[in-house]
């Protein structure tokens, strides 16, 4: 072989390379849609949506302490940098409020905005994914009947080379899931719904698992602790280190008022959790 022919099969080697990267990493755009007007959404969807919102502890990352409620900003530190919230609020320049349901839906549950871009895991779309369709719409009406605010989040501060979002499709490639929950035939329905609730919105395992070098959970230590914000996410499996066992009883008691006799009182990022789940029904 010549050297013109190996000149030509490496430029056509790095055509394909190429273009297999564009291809994995390029996504959409979703359309622009007028918000929809906050009558016209049915009051038990925004009351059902709020109860989520509730479970998922959304207001906590994204608002800023002190600001607007929804309104992003809030600086996320992890071991790659500072992330910072979007705005989740319905204004149509800054926020999701030419947002489809389409889009809030994808953003959710397969970690891409509505411009096609791949957002960073800090937003636990790979707890998000499992939530159903019934329950995406219900967030959506929440969302949509918030008071729009008009704010735009500062840059993400990441080390080089991360702040170049199509490197976050290689880490799906090796991370992520993407799909519905299913119920467990061999459980309960009291069983399963708790399993959704955990795993799905209320994302335990974000900060209750520890995590590799990349930065994804290591699914063999599943609720076997963690950490957030600088915060120690204590065992919540069979390792849990609590002097007296938790029974379902006192974890539904501590989740609802932020402390148990036995078992002390949420700090850190646990009371904002507790704060919000507090506003749940029984």
């Amino acid at each position: 072989m010549n050297t013109k022919h190996i000149i030509s099969g490496g430029a056509l080697c790095l055509l394909v390379v190429a273009a297999a990267a564009y291809a994995l990493t390029w996504r959409s755009e979703m359309a622009a849609v007028a918000r929809p007007a906050p009558e016209t959404i049915d009051p038990s969807l925004v009351e059902k949506g709020a109860r989520l919102a509730a479970v998922g502890n959304c207001i906590a990352c994204h608002t800023v302490h002190g600001g607007e409620a929804f309104a992003g900003g809030l600086g996320v530190p992890t071991p790659f940098g500072t992330i910072y919230s979007t705005n989740i609020t319905p204004d149509e320049a800054t926020g999701i409020g030419n947002w489809s349901l389409e889009a809030f839906a994808r953003a959710l549950r397969e970690g891409v905005d509505r411009e096609g871009h791949h957002l960073y895991p800090a937003f636990p779309y790979d707890h998000y994914t499992l939530v159903s369709d019934d329950d995406t719409e219900a967030l959506y009406a929440y969302l949509m009947t918030r008071q729009p605010v008009e704010a735009v989040a500062p840059d993400n501060d990441l080390v080089f080379p991360l702040g170049f979002r199509p490197l976050i499709a290689g880490w799906k490639m090796l991370f992520f899931e993407e799909g519905r929950y299913t119920a467990a035939s061999d459980q309960s329905e009291e069983w399963n719904r708790g399993a959704y609730l955990a795993e799905g919105l209320a994302h335990c395992g974000a900060c209750h698992t520890p995590r590799n070098v990349l930065g994804a959970r290591i699914e063999d230590e599943h609720w076997g602790g963690g950490s957030s914000e600088g915060w120690t996410a204590y065992p919540i499996n069979q390792a849990s280190p609590a002097p007296i066992p938790w029974d379902a009883e006192g974890i539904a008691f501590y989740l609802r008022r932020g402390w148990h006799p036995e078992h002390g009182v949420s700090r850190g990022p646990m009371a904002e959790v507790t704060g919000n789940l507090g506003r749940l029904p029984d």
